[in-house]
């Protein structure tokens, strides 16, 4: 639905408030004044006109498909299925919409595609076309997350849709984040909705026409007998109003929710959607602009925004290293390191994983193991107190959790399989100091 006048004002004062906030809280005069001498308040002299330049490329809305949205019989099907629904957080400017959910800040005209994939406008309105319809569905160990610190030993009903915020160009799964809903899910055919008894099995072309609205991926969790579910493998943002209205429908039943994100999500809509998440797991793809920029499409600050007022009861952050920035740049892991612990704490879970030489960037290689294990003892030394590293089996306490107190191991693991827990009521078994996380 289209923001109420309300929150169009919101949403105006804050764009004024960062543009004062940018120019140090002078006046609309006295900025136009300095003209090019340089505004007062900013970290060294930078001109206003650079200063604008700046704000204006963090508001920039990205790159979208021109005239790309479906028409005919392919959207009067889609609207059939019941895999059309009005966005949420987006503005009406005439017959053209501006969605608020992430930073892309996708400005649509009739006809057009966002920059994730997902989104339409049509006539005016703006649609999500992949609700109710994942391209994908698993039942994960929570470890898979990776989340270490959160029910460790569970299972957890896995979904995704297509689509992602970002366009990583060494994207684990880009078969399904880097394609359109219409590439995933075909509407031909006879209806086919997932709901419990559950079959045996489902063949590609039943999943390709198969609906899980939130009431089913509700009721197929709870017979499968998970106790969570996790949205995940592509980008919840990207389908942020089916994500939505599951948690909701999750969180009625007593079941938990997992947010595995990117973390490049607007306030207004991450505070209406977190309030039923009950863990996150944000990933750092790195900790310069320039490097999110070129590798992710993305923007780092406003990354790091959302995750310094994220109110998720256990919240993990995983940072999957190009190769150049851990041989090149030792320094930025200290930095990431650093700011984690001043700014969320030294009890946040942090897990190095190793690169995988995939999509667009298939001809590097892996991180080299040392590098991961000196990333490892950085983090260690700025202060966290629960490192990991991913995707190197059989390395010697990789994936231990230690007590920050008397440094014995309390968890054990074997890839995603919890072989050993010595945690009582969410204390060391041995000294009896706190252990960051949700235990039961």
């Amino acid at each position: 639905m289209g923001l109420d006048q309300t929150s169009r004002r919101d949403v105006n004062s804050e764009l004024r408030g960062r543009c004062s906030g940018l120019a140090g809280g002078i006046s609309r005069r006295a900025a136009i004044g300095l003209g090019a001498a340089g505004v007062v308040g900013m970290t060294g002299a930078v001109s206003f006109f650079d200063f604008f330049a700046q704000w204006r490329e963090s508001e920039a809305p990205a790159d979208i498909f021109k005239g790309d949205a479906p028409t005919g019989e392919l959207w009067e099907l889609w609207q059939k299925r019941g895999w059309v629904k009005e966005a949420r957080h987006y503005l009406k400017l005439g017959r053209n919409v501006q969605c608020k959910v992430c930073p892309n800040n996708c400005i649509l005209e009739p006809g057009d595609r966002s920059h994730c994939r997902n989104k339409v406008n049509r006539d005016g309105t703006l649609y999500t076309l992949v609700y109710g319809n994942p391209c994908t569905f698993h039942v994960d160990p929570v470890e898979k997350k990776p989340l270490f610190h959160f029910m460790p030993g569970t299972l957890s009903f896995s979904l995704a849709t297509s689509g992602c915020v970002f366009r990583c160009l060494n994207c684990q799964n880009w078969e399904i984040s880097q394609k359109k809903p219409e590439e995933t899910k075909d509407p031909h055919g006879e209806e086919l909705r997932l709901k419990p008894p559950l079959p045996p099995g489902l063949t590609t072309e039943q999943m390709s026409r198969l609906s899980l609205f939130p009431e089913d991926a509700v009721a197929v969790t709870e017979a499968l007998g998970c106790p969570s579910i996790s949205y995940t493998y592509s980008e919840p943002t990207a389908f942020y109003e089916y994500t939505q209205d599951t948690c909701k429908a999750a969180r009625a039943r007593k079941l938990k929710n997992i947010v595995v994100t990117c973390g490049s999500i607007e306030e207004r809509p991450a505070r209406d959607l977190y309030q039923f998440a009950d863990a996150a797991h944000v990933d750092l793809k790195g900790f310069d602009e320039d490097t999110y920029k070129k590798l992710n499409s993305g923007k780092l600050a406003a990354i790091l925004a959302r995750s310094k007022r994220s109110t998720t009861s256990a919240y993990g952050s995983n940072h999957q290293p190009h190769r150049a920035d851990l041989h090149g740049q030792p320094d930025t892991i200290r930095r990431m390191c650093g700011w984690i612990v001043k700014e969320l704490g030294p009890d946040r879970p942090l897990h190095f994983s190793r690169f995988h030489p995939e999509h667009k960037l298939a001809h590097l290689t892996p991180t080299p193991v040392e590098t991961l294990v000196k990333a490892r003892d950085a983090a260690r030394a700025e202060g966290l107190h629960y490192v990991y590293i991913g995707n190197v089996p059989g390395l010697e306490g990789a994936e231990t959790t230690y007590c920050p107190n008397c440094r014995k191991a309390v968890v054990e693991r074997d890839i995603f399989a919890v072989t050993r827990m010595d945690i009582t009521g969410g204390k060391c078994r041995f000294c009896g100091t706190k252990i960051a996380g949700v235990w039961t």
